[in-house]
């Protein structure tokens, strides 16, 4: 019987605040080199990436809706 993957949650990456190179802050989840779970670890930060950016993108599209043209 084959063993069922490690359960990776993107909340179970610790997460760090740098600066990016146009001086904003952002956060990014750390992932160890050396972990048994490399690969799911590295799955949950995508998926934790994708989601934050896909809410970004709604947010703007929402704001520019919003606003009046001129």
């Amino acid at each position: 019987m084959a063993s069922h993957p490690p359960r990776v949650r993107p909340s179970d990456l610790p997460t760090k605040v740098v600066t990016a190179p146009d001086g904003s802050k952002v956060r990014m989840k750390v992932v160890q080199a050396e972990s048994p779970s490399l690969p799911y670890d590295l799955l949950a930060a995508f998926r934790s990436n994708v989601r934050r950016i896909k809410a970004d993108q709604k947010a703007q599209a929402a704001s520019r809706e919003d606003s009046p043209e001129a």
